[in-house]
């Protein structure tokens, strides 16, 4: 059957749970949900780790963090820090705005709660608004403020076939 474990605002629900009581660390297995009451989002994944003492989760296999502003990150794995309110993601990281419509690709990603800002790391793929595709590299998406920008050489395919070139980026989703 279903379980759940409480603790400081965070509900987690699995299929199966295992506590280690020594060391404070709780692994969750099967159909895992992480649910950050305090902070408005939830975590899904297949296999989670919660780290107590350093309020440190570390999930496996089909990791998505979703928000209540509509922005979804999927990835291979997640490592999320309760204190920073920060999580990196890893492998096949898909950010997805569905409100806003856009999605960005990259290998490795890392979001900031408190800011909204999301952070790619390397080669970046971005589609906004069925109107562009931007290739890039290092590409920050200021999720408040609708802006995606980069400080390195850019690509930018528009709805036209037209082609641009950028030493680099700033891009307004709004304007």
């Amino acid at each position: 059957g279903r379980s759940k474990a409480i603790s400081d605002g965070v509900i987690i629900d699995a299929d199966s749970f295992i506590y280690n009581k020594i060391s404070n660390i709780i692994n969750a297995n099967g159909n895992v949900k992480i649910d950050n009451i305090n902070e408005n989002y939830l975590i899904y994944t297949n296999d989670a780790t919660y780290l107590k003492n350093k309020e440190l989760f570390l999930t496996k296999g089909q990791s998505k963090a979703v928000n209540e502003e509509g922005l979804v990150i999927d990835a291979d794995n997640f490592k999320y820090n309760k204190i920073s309110n920060i999580i990196n993601a890893n492998g096949n990281v898909k950010i997805k705005d569905t409100i806003n419509d856009y999605l960005i690709l990259a290998n490795k990603a890392t979001y900031y709660k408190n800011s909204e800002k999301v952070v790619t790391h390397g080669l970046t793929e971005a589609f906004i608004q069925s109107r562009y595709i931007i290739d890039s590299k290092d590409v920050t998406y200021l999720h408040n403020k609708k802006v995606l920008s980069s400080q390195n050489k850019t690509k930018i395919n528009d709805k036209n076939s037209q082609v641009y070139f950028a030493e680099k980026f700033n891009y307004s989703i709004n304007q």
